[in-house]
């Protein structure tokens, strides 16, 4: 009996550190401490400005934020939400932190804070693919972003997500098995499509969330690691 329980507890114990390190992914968080961490504007010309205060928690006394101008004269009514942000593996967006096999980490969705200062609400979009960048999956946030507030956006990437527009004919399996790419956007104003207007969209915060299970693993392994120390 004492040499089953021994091989329970080896066992599991082996299998939440395979757990630990294939949810690297979920412990990512990009809070912009110190630079834009190379995560760059709608075309991928240029890295997002930086502003080391201002963010989420006060406008003078707030954390560190990352703000991408986008003029609107290019929207067509009907046509694909405007890009505005971009974190990719080919420009080496945060080190490369959030690039892999999302399902095998367990991940369940995103969740950062938004602020514009276009004159109307606006929905955040999304989009996440492989390096090749096609096919991917497309995402919009429920909640609406008023102007010049800064708003919780969390986003469920669950199979069954109703937050899913597209999937650009693959499926949610194989998009998120291979994740190195993505992309954040908005709904533009009916009134505003095809306007000279320079929109400016901060970012502050970003996080991908893992599944219940996935977190209390990583917390286990936190705790394990103060122990250690």
């Amino acid at each position: 009996m004492q040499v089953n329980f021994v091989r329970a507890l080896s066992l599991g114990a082996s299998c939440a550190v395979a757990t630990i390190a294939s949810a690297d992914i979920v412990g990512f968080n990009e809070s912009f401490t110190a630079d834009a961490a190379n995560w760059r504007n709608s075309n991928g010309s240029s890295v997002l400005a930086w502003s080391s205060t201002g963010g989420p928690g006060g406008e003078t006394g707030g954390g560190s934020y990352v703000t991408s101008t986008f003029n609107l004269g290019s929207t067509t009514a009907g046509g694909f939400p405007p890009i505005v942000i971009r974190a990719q593996q080919s420009y080496g967006s945060s080190g490369g932190g959030y690039i892999g096999n999302w399902l095998a980490a367990g991940v369940t969705g995103i969740t950062f804070q938004f602020r514009h200062d276009l004159a109307e609400a606006i929905n955040v979009t999304g989009r996440f693919a492989s390096a090749a960048n096609f096919p991917g999956a497309a995402v919009v946030a429920f909640t609406p972003v008023l102007p010049n507030t800064w708003t919780t956006i969390s986003i469920d990437l669950t199979a069954t997500s109703p937050n899913f527009v597209s999937f650009e004919g693959s499926t949610h399996a194989a998009v998120f098995s291979n994740i190195a790419n993505m992309q954040l956007g908005f709904t533009v104003p009916a009134s505003m499509v095809g306007q000279n207007i320079d929109g400016h969209f901060d970012l502050a915060n970003f996080s991908i969330v893992p599944a219940p299970a996935g977190l209390a693993v990583l917390l286990l392994g936190a705790g394990a690691a103060r122990r250690r120390r």
